[in-house]
Parts: structure tokens; sequence; C-alpha cells
């Protein structure tokens, strides 16, 4: 896992009080590629293939809240975490990143996905309960 120029930029400006941290709304994506450091190279399938990113927590909204507090640097997810239902191939997703928002929005990290997921059509992909992790150490 690897933070954005944008993302360790907001988490800093978080920890010396200059500001409110990135990621109060908190959407995972898929990329078929390799996202770079800048925020680019991030590909996401086509939304008219079914694509969406689904959300894993707004602030102050416990319902849409998935991913355990952080302890000891780490958090898990306590819930399902699924995508819509491809209606049409995806690809090869290869990598996952977290944005700001449902659609565009800035890349705060991205990662590689241990097992790359070929997504075909009337395929749900999904991470189940303690199956996606972030650690910042």
């Amino acid at each position: 896992m690897a933070f954005t120029t944008y993302g360790s930029t907001q988490v800093l400006s978080g920890l010396i009080g200059k500001g409110s941290g990135p990621l109060s709304n908190c959407y995972i994506a898929l990329s078929t590629t390799a996202p770079n450091a800048d925020g680019t190279n991030f590909t996401e399938p086509l939304t008219s293939a079914g694509y969406a990113r689904s959300i894993i927590g707004l602030s102050g909204t416990s319902a849409t809240q998935v991913m355990s507090s952080p302890s000891g640097g780490a958090t898990s997810n306590t819930s399902i975490i699924f995508f819509p239902e491809a209606t049409a191939s995806w690809g090869t997703v290869t990598h996952f990143g977290l944005f700001t928002s449902q659609t565009g929005g800035n890349l705060v990290l991205y990662g590689t996905l241990t097992n790359p997921i070929a997504v075909a059509a009337n395929y749900v992909p999904l991470f189940r309960v303690g199956n996606f992790s972030l650690t910042l150490s």
C-alpha cells in the first residue's frame, strides 16, 4: 500500500493540526492498472459494465462504517465490502484505491490486491469480513 502525494499531504496536515484529514467520506475503487504516486494511471472498469465504487464510510454516519476502529496502526473490514454485479467483463482488477468521493475526487492511497480478480459478466466482486485490511506503520 502506498499513499499518493495528496494522501500523504492530507495525513501529515491532520497530524500537525493543519487539516481535518482526507477521508471524511471514503470509497474503495478497483483498478486494472498499477497506479502512480501522483494519483494517475488508476484505471477503473467502465460504469457501462456495471462498475461503481463502494462506500466504506461517511463521517458521522454509523450505518456506512464497514471498517473497524484502527488499533495498532491497522484496520480491517467488519462488514462485507461488495461492488455491483458486473453486466459485462471488467477485465482483471489488480489494485485497489481509496477515494474521497463516489465519482471523481482524489485518490488518497492505493495498493496491490493479494489475488487479482478476473471479473466476468454476472460476477459480484467482494471482500469478505476481515479480508480487506489497511496498515499504516
